[in-house]
């Protein structure tokens, strides 16, 4: 989890390839109410789903970014989710979006959501790839940063490959059912450049890159899963 004290820093990405697209597209889909958000930060999913007409519940650890998403939910609980106090049985969608990475015991955790979630609800959780072809090449150099963002976020404790992300969800009594890939930020790498030809060239070779190669290529997996 980010420190109570951090301002938001986060904004909504548009590749339809991203996560945020990808996890809000399902949500809408799915069309299983309540939603609970695991790590919901400022409430970016609730404002992509605003017009689906879904309940939405969220939790956030961090103080500062709960008080922001507050408005845009039934209920946000400004804690772990250890201590959240969870309704049994109540969820129809549960979405961990970039969340477990940061936990000491993920699959304890999912194990407690499934507690919160209904007999046949869907999990959709995202992970970053730590088989990403650039940290495969800072390994071949030897190194292994720790950077502000991205699989290598200094604030870490997890580490996945799409095997191991699907490891952890069978050992909480999850099924797999579909997984999706994403792709590098873009528009957090090249902030100026969105809307541009040769940004727009850029994004379809990575699109082309992540149906050729997904474990090479991808930046995070996303899982959408049922009770096993």
């Amino acid at each position: 989890m980010a420190n109570a004290t951090a301002t938001p820093h986060y904004r909504v990405h548009h590749d339809p390839k991203s996560s945020h697209q990808q996890i809000s597209r399902l949500v809408r889909e799915l069309r299983r109410s309540p939603v609970l958000d695991v790590g919901c930060a400022t409430g970016m999913l609730a404002h992509l789903v605003k017009d689906a007409n879904l309940t939405l519940d969220g939790v956030e650890a961090n103080s500062g970014w709960a008080d922001v998403a507050r408005p845009s939910y039934r209920n946000v609980w400004s804690s772990y989710v250890e201590a959240a106090p969870l309704p049994d049985g109540e969820y129809g969608t549960v979405v961990c979006g970039d969340i477990l990475e940061h936990t000491p015991d993920p699959v304890s955790i999912l194990k407690r959501l499934r507690q919160a979630a209904q007999p046949d609800a869907t999990f959709i959780v995202s992970v970053p790839n730590i088989a990403h072809i650039a940290v495969r090449l800072l390994l071949l150099m030897g190194k292994f940063p720790k950077m502000e963002r991205g699989p290598l976020d200094k604030t870490h404790l997890q580490f996945f490959t799409k095997d191991t992300a699907k490891d952890m969800v069978e050992a909480a009594g999850l099924k797999v059912v579909k997984t999706l890939t994403t792709g590098v930020p873009l528009d957090e790498v090249w902030k100026k450049g969105e809307g541009s030809l040769m940004y727009k060239f850029f994004s379809r070779c990575q699109h082309v890159a992540l149906a050729i190669a997904p474990r090479l290529f991808g930046f995070q997996w996303i899982m959408v899963c049922k009770a096993g």
